[in-house]
């Protein structure tokens, strides 16, 4: 009982720091917020009713305050332009982030544990040099540029897929975008998977498996990979909630109407209560996801993997 409130304490805590970091970067913005959002031509009336409605005329302790007590009750304010609220936005382009980071994991899932399994079972040879060349590549490549090279040759230069957007359920849209936000993560967990699985197969136990007859295969998919889960779920999960965040290159080169484009169109508006709910909403996210990882690294340990 008392762990768990601890827990609890920590995780308010952190998420009271955040919102303090997020509240001092845009008290820190050079220049009038309220002129940027009002335009050159606006009356000094119209540029008052700005500050006030965004709290810009009140200290910043009082605002951050008010900003922690909406919170409590889930209200992140509303749109400078829309006037809609700003949750109701967010939960209206958070299951087009949703999809796509779902898609993208599971691309990276299924070939990062293949090629790293495939990479520590053949060690030294062809396939292994292969692997770990293709993890070098997606690591070192920015991603802005892999979203501009996949574009390139299946939009452009092959005429196989459509360049960006979202139609319905057509899938063919997510599978340019979904590539490209696969391929960090597909490259760590393939280094993750090989380096670990090196270490467990050359452990006295498998050594034990190998010496009762055991077959290869079933040696590896058995009693190895589960060793890998908790450092290759680590991994995911982390990935999985920075795209929950708002894969910010990747939907705007795509024009994927998630909340990474929904953040950049509120920048470039100024639309301050859109950009502070979205960034609150995706911190949130990132500590639940910090919360399952440390529950993952708990159950290991009580259960001794």
């Amino acid at each position: 009982m008392i762990a768990l409130l601890q827990r609890a304490l920590f995780v308010t805590a952190a998420f009271a720091c955040a919102v303090l970091f997020i509240q001092s970067l845009i008290f820190l913005i050079p220049g009038d917020p309220a002129l940027m959002i009002a335009g050159d031509y606006a009356s000094q009336d119209d540029i008052a009713a700005i500050r006030s409605e965004l709290a810009l005329d009140q200290p910043f302790f009082l605002r951050y305050v008010s900003t922690l007590r909406h919170l409590v009750h889930f209200d992140f304010g509303r749109s400078v332009h829309t006037g809609l609220p700003v949750g109701t936005i967010i939960l209206e382009r958070f299951p087009a982030t949703l999809f796509l980071a779902a898609f993208s994991m599971t691309i990276a899932i299924i070939l990062g544990v293949s090629c790293g399994i495939s990479a520590a079972v053949f060690q030294g040879s062809k396939i292994d040099a292969a692997a770990l060349w293709v993890s070098s590549l997606f690591i070192s490549t920015p991603i802005f540029i892999t979203c501009l090279l996949l574009s390139l040759v299946f939009s452009h230069l092959l005429g196989l897929l459509p360049p960006s957007g979202k139609e319905g359920s057509d899938l063919r849209f997510v599978i340019l975008p979904s590539l490209a936000l696969a391929s960090r993560s597909l490259a760590l967990i393939i280094r993750v998977v090989r380096n670990e699985l090196l270490v467990v197969l050359s452990s006295n136990y498998i050594k034990a498996a190998r010496a009762m007859g055991l077959r290869r295969w079933r040696i590896i998919l058995v009693h190895a990979l589960r060793n890998i889960i908790v450092p290759a779920a680590t991994i995911v999960l982390l990935d999985f909630g920075a795209y929950l965040g708002g894969a910010v290159v990747t939907e705007t080169v795509f024009s994927w109407p998630g909340i990474g484009r929904l953040l950049m169109q509120a920048l470039a508006k100024r639309d301050l209560p859109l950009v502070q709910g979205i960034v609150i909403f995706s911190t949130g996210l990132f500590i639940l996801i910090g919360m399952i990882i440390e529950f993952i690294k708990n159950r290991e340990r009580h259960f001794n993997f």
